[in-house]
């Protein structure tokens, strides 16, 4: 592992924190932020964002409100569907992005709590 690569990671990591407006007093409160930021972009509600990927709306709205963690099974589930990369819904690493979701996370980078 090449010196200062650690440093890296933490810098790209907390990148999407001054993006993505953080859930106060959530336990996954970072993770929910990524979720409805994207859910946003896509422009769905719970809804159909949930039924596009294959899971339970009530399932997405939990880890929306950053009370419960996503499973690896249902971020695969938003990978395979959305394109969104395991490490940018989990470590917040944007450079894991496709192309197109980061430079719409850089254009608009606010989301709203609106579910």
């Amino acid at each position: 592992m090449a010196k200062g690569k650690p440093y890296v990671a933490t810098v790209r990591h907390l990148s999407w924190q001054s993006k993505i407006a953080p859930m106060e007093n959530a336990p996954y409160g970072d993770i929910a932020a990524r979720i409805r930021w994207h859910r946003a972009f896509e422009g769905l509600n719970q809804t159909e964002y949930a039924t596009k990927a294959g899971i339970k709306r009530s399932q997405l709205s939990n880890w929306e409100t950053g009370q419960q963690r996503v499973s690896v099974d249902g971020a695969l589930l938003l990978r395979d569907t959305y394109g969104l990369s395991l490490d940018f819904i989990y470590a917040g690493n944007v450079d894991a992005l496709p192309m197109n979701l980061r430079q719409a996370l850089r254009d608009n980078p606010l989301v709203s709590a609106s579910k």
